[in-house]
């Protein structure tokens, strides 16, 4: 446990600050994510895989960052990077007003792109700072509740706004939310580190596999955040902010009650069920397309991202002592921006090539794939150095319920 985590308890007011942070940067970040793909096509004149270069350009700085801001994080504190997320993505926004055209829908999303990684590495280590060591995956879980209490709101408030007015306005609303995140960083304590000390790795090779795991496991997730209003439309759905609010109401649910699931049953035996489920989902989509398999697709999606992305998180700064865990975080997250960059064009080509089933399905493979690498090259590794999660499961406790649980696999 760090020297600033309190002693009675995860839910202290600098955790729940934190939290605020998130939800507000995401709330807008979630209206992004579902007006700026059709703002592309239909107000300048881009095409499916023009939305997905737009969507996942944002990829490129945030992968180029990552090292720089991890070893910065380890120096100067992660409160900074906090800080840095919301400025940037106010900027990008500014952009995309000044810009409209789709030169300056990637601008935007360049700067946004640096900005995202700075918050998500930022926001993930001090959460884990904040928290009891048994209680690190539940931390984690719950700063991801925050992102997706965006997500999820922010879709269906981006759509109102702009039904009742125009791009433009929905647009200068991101960019108070982002400048409000910014404001309530500053509730945070700093804790930096000794920038005397030997600078962290700016690859921390523990972190590798596991981000391996999670390029390939999220897939399926990113490919129908990225193309879900789009998708709507071919399925004749008036309006796609419904499906966001149950992926988000998913996920939040299932972390604020199995949080600490991980840290019972073990964060690879979770990771593995959860992609068992993205699998499920994705074949699910591929074959269900209509309103209501689209729904059910969803629900299922983030059920298995809700699980996942804890449950390989703690196994990627497992054993990292304080001064490398950004470094650690940072190579981790960067298999995100990967995954950003890789998703959104090859889905796109996949759709113009062959339409929404083949893109689904080939969604499904690669989480199948990334289960085979949990099973094969993870599992064992991880349960040499941790055997008691290779036993029954001992009572797991969240608040306000209790389950005796028994292990899945």
């Amino acid at each position: 446990m760090t020297k600033d985590t309190a002693a009675d308890g995860l839910f202290t007011r600098e955790f729940l600050t934190l939290l605020a942070t998130g939800t507000s940067l995401m709330l807008g970040s979630g209206a992004l994510l579902a007006i700026l793909p059709v703002y592309v096509v239909e107000e300048l004149d881009g095409t499916e895989l023009t939305a997905g270069l737009v969507m996942g350009c944002a990829a490129v700085p945030a992968l180029l960052s990552r090292a720089w801001l991890g070893r910065m994080s380890d120096r100067r504190g992660a409160r900074r990077l906090v800080a840095i997320g919301g400025a940037a993505t106010a900027l990008g926004m500014a952009l995309l007003i000044a810009v409209p055209s789709v030169i300056g829908a990637m601008l935007a999303r360049l700067v946004m792109g640096a900005g995202g990684a700075a918050f998500f590495i930022g926001s993930t280590v001090r959460a884990m700072e904040l928290a009891p060591e048994d209680r690190r995956s539940q931390a984690a879980a719950f700063n991801l509740v925050a992102v997706h209490i965006g997500m999820g709101l922010g879709p269906m408030g981006g759509e109102w706004v702009l039904g009742q007015s125009d791009y433009g306005t929905v647009w200068s609303t991101i960019v108070v939310l982002s400048l409000a995140s910014a404001t309530l960083s500053w509730g945070l304590s700093h804790r930096p580190g000794d920038p005397a000390a030997e600078p962290s790795p700016l690859v921390h090779r523990d972190s590798i596999l596991p981000g391996v795991i999670t390029l390939c496991g999220i897939f399926g997730f990113n490919g129908f955040i990225v193309f879900a209003a789009l998708y709507s439309d071919s399925i004749g759905m008036a309006s796609v902010g419904p499906v966001f609010l149950v992926s988000s109401g998913t996920l939040i649910v299932t972390r604020v009650f199995f949080g600490r699931v991980p840290d019972i049953l073990g964060p690879v035996r979770v990771a593995s069920w959860a992609l068992v489920l993205t699998v499920a989902a994705t074949v699910l989509m591929a074959l269900w397309a209509s309103p209501l398999g689209f729904f059910v697709g969803a629900g299922l999606v983030a059920l298995g991202l809700s699980l996942q992305s804890p449950s390989l998180m703690v196994v990627a700064v497992d054993g990292v002592s304080d001064r490398e865990r950004g470094s650690a975080m940072a190579t981790y997250t960067a298999f995100f921006d990967l995954a950003n960059a890789l998703i959104g064009p090859v889905m796109g080509l996949l759709v113009t090539w062959s339409g929404y089933r083949l893109a689904f399905l080939v969604a499904a493979g690669v989480a199948a794939l990334a289960l085979v690498l949990t099973r094969v090259l993870l599992a064992p590794r991880w349960y040499a150095a941790h055997p008691r999660h290779d036993g029954d499961a001992e009572r797991l406790t969240t608040p306000g319920l209790r389950w005796r649980l028994r292990p899945w696999i």
